[in-house]
């Protein structure tokens, strides 16, 4: 499943003569699972280019991350996918950013690590993008009830 509207090489534009966007990171180009993590973690459709040069690095190395013991492995390290981020990231959106925000591994994460909670909450507003929004407002309503409950649970209090 592609949490993307379009396909990786629709985002980008030309800078300079040469294209630019997340398809020539070469940690997203081919690989779905990063893809989608990336387009979670950052709005593409906003701004084509990222601005933040780690941004790649850091989602290669949360796609890294042994959620068993919380350390990023370098390439060629052999880890089992499933003691990855790479099995949440084939489901929902919504699914996925409630299974990290549960995980006790989430502050471990590469991508928190360099962006703090500020990237709990881009995961979260971006998990609703193409959900179906009720007429009545009340999805909306419960989705910032969820943030809140979701944001206190990882600061450690209890709602």
């Amino acid at each position: 499943m592609r949490y993307s509207a379009k396909p990786i090489e629709d985002y980008g534009r030309f800078v300079d003569g040469e294209f630019r966007g997340p398809s020539t990171l070469p940690a997203l180009k081919h690989d779905l699972e990063a893809w989608n993590l990336a387009y979670l973690s950052f709005n593409f459709d906003a701004k084509p280019v990222c601005p933040f040069p780690e941004f790649g690095h850091l989602v290669a190395m949360t796609m890294r991350t042994d959620l068993t013991t919380g350390i990023s492995h370098p390439a060629g390290v052999p880890l089992p996918r499933q003691l990855t981020v790479r099995p949440f990231l084939r489901q929902r959106p919504r699914e996925f950013v409630s299974t990290m925000l549960a995980h006790p591994m989430v502050r471990n994460l590469p991508l928190f690590k360099g962006f703090g909670e500020d990237w709990i909450k881009v995961i979260f507003e971006r998990s609703w993008i193409g959900g179906e929004v009720a007429d009545d407002g009340l999805e909306e309503e419960a989705g910032l009830l969820e943030m809140r409950r979701l944001m206190d649970r990882l600061s450690g209090q209890v709602r």
